[in-house]
């Protein structure tokens, strides 16, 4: 009796609103066209106006600390919303029809069951499972956004093709911005980096103060949202550490460089996230492809390119600066010490995702390291 009152009140609430598919589609809508007046305003283009130029601190970390703020309320809608309705599509029922067919018939008299075959483990084991599904499709879309940003407005930077151009001036009588952008010829040690005139571009600076403001974020969510899993250690040092050397290089005017260290991260993760969001989805064969994707991906752009690129230019190429040079040593020393702490991580990962990818060949089905199998 207490089971169809419950399920009637259900269906009254279901016929009062709009069902998860529409309400869905109706803020996918709203957002599209929220992003598309806001692109083309006038005022967006006076903000972007406003953050080009030379590195300004507080205005930079104010709009790193708003977007820290706004992330994580558009996650929420989100969440609450598209994530929840993709949720209830391919993870309730897939993962109801895995646990009812796991249970065998001499484990039937264990737990209390409502109509549906359920016990409340199970509905708690769904919960966990749909909970780590939205947070592999948010983490897909912001890396997806990122990537495709990353590549959008680098694609006409000379630094993407030219590793050399992470030290040097784009001409040598460019407005405003000397030869050797790294090392100002009008300079000293007391003065450096704050006496440094170059400019950046706002695409350069937006990419910095939006990365800035998700790992911000991401801190206080690893903590207070996210589920926690084996590796949580290792994750917030990695945010810490990634939060360091964006502030660090803000401060010393390393945003070239900077812009491509985001860049090799956000394109790995894409379909990571995707791999994972599938294997919630219990659909084990694009789990499969969108993890071999990523351990390739994985490979060429944190355990090859990184370290012999990044870490290599950064360690070996950096252009003598006798006015600053102790200031600068210092400081690059200390940058590149986070770059060999971060590829540190990337090896230990590397580790995991091996195993992984041992298993997978083994048993023809991709287990997360970090975590059980709900």
């Amino acid at each position: 009796r207490d089971l169809h009152r419950r399920r009637s009140r259900d269906l009254h609430r279901r016929r009062r609103r709009p069902p998860a598919r529409a309400r869905a589609m109706l803020l996918s809508l709203g957002v599209a066209f929220l992003a598309g007046l806001i692109a083309k305003s006038d005022s967006w283009k006076r903000f972007t106006a406003s953050i080009e130029g030379q590195v300004d601190y507080r205005k930079d970390y104010s709009i790193a600390l708003l977007c820290a703020f706004l992330i994580p309320v558009a996650r929420y809608v989100i969440d609450r919303t598209a994530f929840s309705y993709a949720a209830k599509l391919l993870v309730v029922p897939s993962t109801r029809a895995k646990l009812l067919k796991a249970r065998s018939p001499a484990g039937r008299s264990g737990g209390k069951r409502d109509g549906d075959g359920l016990t409340q483990d199970d509905r708690d084991a769904i919960r966990v499972r749909v909970e780590k599904f939205k947070e592999s499709c948010w983490k897909t879309a912001v890396y997806v956004f990122f990537s495709l940003y990353g590549f959008y407005f680098m694609s006409s930077k000379p630094w993407f093709y030219d590793r050399s151009h992470f030290w040097h001036g784009f001409q040598s009588n460019g407005p405003n911005c000397q030869w050797d952008h790294s090392c100002p010829s009008l300079c000293t040690t007391d003065e450096w980096p704050g006496c440094s005139t170059c400019k950046f571009t706002s695409d350069v600076k937006l990419y910095y103060v939006l990365e800035l403001g998700y790992y911000l974020q991401g801190v206080v969510s690893l903590v207070f949202w996210e589920t926690r899993r084996k590796d949580f250690a290792v994750m917030m040092s990695h945010h810490i550490v990634t939060i360091v050397l964006i502030t660090f290089s803000h401060w010393a005017r390393l945003l070239r460089i900077g812009t491509m260290v985001f860049l090799l991260h956000d394109v790995s993760d894409v379909p990571l996230e995707l791999a994972k969001a599938c294997r919630y989805a219990n659909l084990d064969s694009l789990t499969t492809v969108f993890f071999a994707v990523f351990f390739v991906v994985w490979v060429l752009s944190r355990i090859v390119y990184f370290p012999n690129v990044i870490i290599r230019t950064a360690l070996f190429e950096v252009p003598n600066c006798s006015q600053i040079e102790w200031k600068r040593d210092y400081c690059m020393v200390a940058f590149d010490g986070l770059l060999l702490f971060l590829f540190a991580i990337h090896v230990y990962w590397t580790f995991l995702i091996g195993r992984i990818l041992y298993r997978t060949i083994v048993s023809g089905k991709v287990n997360d390291e970090r975590e059980d199998d709900t």
